[in-house]
């Protein structure tokens, strides 16, 4: 380990390192907890607004999961270090892949090309020189088998980005990787963005590979993403780039002229691959196919890895909830009269407590243009400090660096600068670099702790003067102590910030989760101006789902209503099982391709589907938890599964496909069926015999754990027969 180099954490044994980027360096890791490899990327430089940008860049992508899409397992921060941790793909760019010999992901130039073939395929050869280095003869080879085996699995890849809402912006090949089974995987997702928000930063991307709109700095969609995976495949078909030149030529060219097709380069390439090229590479992004025309073109490659990437689905209509809306809308006007409100909408999982609190929040936007609002969300897979809170504190970076000058500093609390130690992200506020305050060694914790609380405070109550303000916190259950004594000091009378505070989670988290047996006994000491206030989120309304699976089904014919009232009786009233019925009965979930509507719908046929769609490795793991029969421990699952090594990524496509859940415990981490109806579906499916040997691998495992009730592992013994 050379001198400056990151030594790894206790949890963390770092082996090598693999590669650095412009954010961070990557290392290959033992995670000595899970007793795995990990790819772990470490921030190089931890400047207030690259901090920001690497937590956007795990939390991008902390709900989505695909098999073309690297897994991001854990975000941490280690005193001063930050870093996550995702899976260790052994592999080589795509590139590299599809162009033996190819060596870089930059161009070659040459003039003279030769077709030729082996027993293993087909391959393009091309000699030149390349003109940029010391002008000695290179070699270059097109495998077109290779290159029709992983194109359809990076478009899966960016289809199912794309069907989670998100944006790549930077589709190079050193960000594809193709692993030695052949898989290929999209990572580095470090300027990611929604797609429902127009995309206003300053350019970014590589200039090689970008789109014209994106290097003119134009709002972006698909057709941009689709426009670098074009220039990649020029590349894989010519042995060089679209355009040459410096990085300002190259986009200067983009924006007046389309590049030469690629068969004019390399006569004898496929017809149709060429045509795909050019069409992806078209100036006018309305004249690129879609991702749905590009996957279908690509149709008929020697074979498909992984399954197509589903299309993206509409996003659900809000239906009912009247009643807390309303409560809703009567805590944020008692909180206009002068009173700081907190309100807890609790609930079991996938029942709409976040689509409730979010379409609140659009139409306060709407109705009150002077409301302040701040949004946050803990995550269950990061150790970080105040996690309840820092993605909250990040969204008030945010606000504060969009305020004028004069504004942001008349908010700033005298002990800003020990806030800012809490939260370095604020230091990106220029306001904040800018303020006049002492920078103070405070070598006691506890007193800087105490500071910094009082500062936010303070910053709260200067901001809710001016403005109304609202704060929202999701998924609270992942939230640790510290964040719970960070709100109580926020909330302690005498003369609280007033501000609304509304908080989601789950109900049958209480018990368990650090923060909330904390904050929830709390509830009990309300003191003056401070008032705190349930909502409940139950099942909906026979009518109320009668009317989301219409919406959802679309049209209003006899045949779709009495679909609807099945679905409606079916799903029992729950928003999620609504939804998938809904994709079910239109034919757009269980088998790739099938156009026919179901006319029987039923939630054990949604489950069959998807399920049927698993790798061996995660049906065994499903298995493995809903034979549990109630919340089993990571390392356990692992071990009964046969997975040890893999796990973390299975137990990721389990998540993203809601078929198991995660729930974090004070020691370790544990699983459990998404819902009670999934693990009864799952479990009746199996046959006798591998339900025998599940129950028998299960009470191997938690006999090898020391860890475990006689009573559970007497029962699964007797289950083994």
């Amino acid at each position: 380990m050379s001198p400056g180099e990151f030594g790894g954490t206790a949890r963390f044994l770092v082996q090598s390192r693999l590669g650095a980027g412009g954010f961070g360096v990557v290392y290959k890791a033992l995670d000595r907890e899970r007793n795995s490899l990990v790819a772990l990327k470490l921030l190089r430089n931890v400047a207030p607004k690259s901090l920001y940008s690497f937590k956007q860049e795990f939390r991008a992508l902390a709900d989505v999961s695909h098999p073309n899409l690297v897994t991001l397992y854990e975000l941490a921060s280690d005193g001063d270090e930050w870093f996550f941790t995702m899976e260790l793909i052994d592999g080589v760019s795509f590139l590299r892949y599809v162009r033996d010999d190819g060596g870089s992901d930059g161009g070659v130039q040459g003039d003279h090309l030769t077709a030729t073939s082996s027993g293993s395929g087909r391959f393009f050869e091309r000699e030149g020189r390349d003109d940029s280095r010391s002008g000695a003869a290179l070699t270059t080879v097109l495998n077109l088998d290779r290159l029709r085996d992983a194109l359809p699995q990076l478009s899966d890849g960016v289809l199912a980005l794309h069907a989670a809402g998100k944006l790549h912006r930077d589709i190079k090949p050193s960000n594809v990787l193709v692993s030695r089974e052949g898989r290929v995987t999209l990572l580095d997702f470090g300027l990611v963005k929604e797609l429902a928000i127009e995309q206003t930063d300053a350019v970014a991307g590589t200039p090689a590979y970008m789109s014209p709109e994106q290097a003119a700095g134009l709002p972006l969609a698909e057709a941009s993403d689709w426009y670098n995976v074009g220039s990649m495949l020029y590349e894989a078909l010519t042995g060089c780039l679209p355009f040459s030149g410096s990085p300002l030529d190259v986009l200067r060219q983009k924006e007046k002229s389309e590049p030469p097709a690629p068969i004019e380069l390399v006569p004898g390439i496929p017809k149709d691959l060429d045509a795909l090229c050019r069409d992806l590479l078209r100036r006018d992004p309305a004249r690129r196919p879609s991702g749905a025309e590009v996957r279908r073109r690509l149709k008929g490659g020697p074979r498909d890895v992984a399954p197509p990437a589903p299309p993206p689905q509409p996003v659900a209509p809000f239906v009912g909830r009247k009643k807390e809306l309303e409560a809703l809308w009567d805590a944020f006007r008692t909180m206009k009269r002068g009173r700081t409100v907190t309100v807890s909408v609790r609930g079991g999982s996938a029942l709409g407590k976040t689509a409730l609190v979010k379409r609140f929040l659009e139409d306060l936007r709407r109705e009150d243009e002077a409301a302040v609002i701040l949004s946050g969300r803990c995550y269950e897979r990061e150790s970080v400090p105040y996690k309840a809170l820092d993605s909250l504190v990040d969204a008030l970076s945010q606000y504060l660096r969009r305020l004028p000058s004069a504004h942001a500093e008349a908010l700033l609390p005298h002990d800003i600068f020990a806030l800012v130690r809490l939260f370095p992200v604020l230091r990106q506020v220029g306001a904040v670099a800018r303020a006049r305050r002492a920078i103070l060694e405070i070598p006691d914790s506890q007193e800087l702790r105490r500071r910094a609380f009082a500062a936010l405070r303070e910053l709260f109550v200067r901001l809710a003067d001016r403005r109304p303000l609202v704060l929202f916190i999701d998924d609270m259950q992942w939230g640790d102590v510290d964040s719970a004594a960070l709100l109580e000091a926020l909330l302690r009378p005498p003369d609280p910030p007033v501000l609304l505070l509304i908080g989601c989670y789950r109900s049958e988290e209480e018990l368990t989760s650090p923060l909330l047996r904390v904050v929830l006994p709390l509830r009990q000491n309300v003191g003056p101006g401070l008032e705190r206030r349930d909502i409940e989120i139950g099942e909906l309304l026979a009518e109320e789902a009668r009317e989301l699976a219409l919406a959802l089904l679309g049209g209003d014919e006899r045949a779709t209503t009495a679909r609807a009232e099945a679905i409606a009786r079916e799903s029992r009233g729950n928003p999620y099982f609504i939804e998938e019925l809904s994709r079910f009965a239109q034919g757009g979930a269980p088998e790739p391709g099938r156009a026919e509507a179901t006319t029987e719908v039923t939630l054990n046929k949604v489950i069959e589907a998807r399920v049927s769609r698993l790798s061996v490795a995660a049906r065994r793991l499903l298995d493995v938890v809903a034979v549990a029969g109630q919340p089993i421990e990571l390392d356990v699952a692992y071990r009964s599964a046969e997975l040890e090594r893999e796990g973390p990524r299975v137990l990721a496509d389990l998540r993203a496909a809601h078929l198991v859940r995660m729930r974090t415990m004070a020691v370790r981490d544990e699983a459990e069926s998404y819902h009670d109806r999934i693990r009864a579906a799952v479990v009746a499916h199996l046959t006798p015999e591998s339900l025998r040997d599940c129950h028998q691998r299960l009470a191997l495992a938690l006999l090898a754990s020391g860890r475990t009730d006689p009573e559970i592992l007497s029962a699964h013994f007797l289950g083994a027969g």
